[in-house]
């Protein structure tokens, strides 16, 4: 197991805390909400939603929260500035955890954040994601509205091992002007979580994993990945089932990334809940005995 000779800070969102030496701390999960095609969403333009769908996952998902103890976030997409308020007016007053922006533009994000600032919510809100496409009219929106919590994300266009992870951290690789943890820091960004990127097994998304503990042992941030893309973009259909194989391998993909140190593991789709939290009660179990005497 691991120990890090860096401070590792433990960060509060909402009533979640997030952060620390591996085996110290539960791991936080984090379920989609509101993503393209979701059948609880009857307007994504317009933020329509069908509430009482809406209500009876919800209540699933707590349930599942509730069974397994497990720190918990969702993450809310939109595709316009109009659906991001009726989004948080939805779950906002539901689950008290981190609420994550995420929006295929900086503006539905940026409109994320000011909706949340009117809200009183905005220090639960945290921005997904400060990456390498950071542009100087995002930048000028968040220094706008700047966001308490914010992720940072280390994809890296010219380099999927660890190190191309690390540099477009670092100093941005001569993609960006500088590194993204520097400038998150220059935006004034209170809260940084870092996401290693997993992309697709093709793009070494298993880097990503040994990212994890090399930006915990540089940074002492809060630092995970959604090994969850990857389960995606694997093709099953040699398998008997491929339906039952890939909830499987997704479930795995949970453990995995909570043994290979992440704090956070987002997971797809928040109705995987009842079937991932389960896994990640035990992993973190583990984790915590056999770091026990560390």
């Amino acid at each position: 197991m691991y120990r890090f000779q860096m401070e590792q800070r433990v960060l509060s969102v909402g009533d979640v805390r997030v952060g620390g030496q591996p085996g110290k701390k539960r791991t936080m999960l984090v379920g989609s909400l509101f993503y393209p095609r979701h059948s609880v969403v009857l307007d994504p333009r317009r933020g329509t939603l069908d509430h009482a769908r809406l209500t009876d996952r919800l209540d699933r998902y707590l349930e599942a929260v509730r069974a397994c103890a497990c720190p918990s976030a969702l993450m809310l997409y939109a595709e316009s500035e109009e659906a991001t308020r009726p989004y948080l007016e939805a779950v906002c007053d539901r689950v008290t955890g981190p609420l994550f922006a995420d929006a295929g533009t900086f503006q539905v994000r940026s409109a994320f954040l000011r909706n949340a600032e009117e809200m009183g919510l905005l220090d639960r809100v945290v921005y997904n994601t400060i990456n390498a496409g950071l542009s100087v009219e995002e930048t000028e929106a968040l220094r706008a509205c700047p966001p308490v919590n914010a992720v940072v994300l280390a994809f890296n266009p010219r380099g999927d091992d660890v190190k191309g992870r690390i540099y477009m951290l670092e100093n941005g690789d001569d993609i960006a002007p500088q590194g993204l943890i520097g400038a998150a820091e220059e935006l004034g960004i209170e809260n940084i979580l870092i996401d290693t990127a997993a992309t697709s097994p093709e793009l070494s998304a298993g880097s990503a994993l040994r990212a994890i503990l090399v930006a915990k042992a540089k940074w002492g941030l809060p630092t995970g990945c959604a090994l969850h893309n990857a389960v995606e973009c694997l093709d099953l259909h040699g398998t008997p089932d491929p339906e039952e194989a890939r909830r499987s391998v997704d479930s795995s993909a949970v453990a995995i990334s909570i043994l290979a140190g992440a704090d956070y593991v987002a997971y797809g789709p928040f109705e995987y809940a009842k079937r991932t939290m389960p896994v990640a009660a035990f992993a973190d179990r583990m984790m915590e005995q056999a770091a026990r005497d560390l």
